[in-house]
């Protein structure tokens, strides 16, 4: 996490600190809604990757309520599904 740091120190105007639906629990209800995450057991194999993305997710919650510091945290859960023209999300129906 010493991006963040690194940003906050230098003056960034902006941090954009990006997710992955991995961090979420293993048998998280769909569809996934943030407030499931925490709630859970991790997946296994890739346990130590999550536990890294939830750290920097934590940490930039910390900048921002310390600091000040502008650090946006974005998990785009729902970029691949589900498929269909009528019941999808912009990206999945122009796949």
């Amino acid at each position: 996490m010493v991006f963040t740091h690194a940003a906050w120190q230098h003056g960034a105007q902006k941090l954009l600190f990006l997710g992955s639906s991995c961090i979420y629990p293993r048998m998280a209800p769909q569809p996934i809604k943030e407030e499931y995450l925490l709630t859970g057991p991790l997946e296994l194999t890739n346990e130590a990757y999550v536990i890294v993305k939830i750290a920097g997710l934590k940490l930039a919650a910390a900048y921002r309520a310390q600091y000040g510091f502008p650090a946006v945290r974005l998990i785009p859960t729902s970029l691949y599904g589900p498929f269909g023209l009528e019941t999808s999300h912009v990206l999945p129906a122009m796949i």
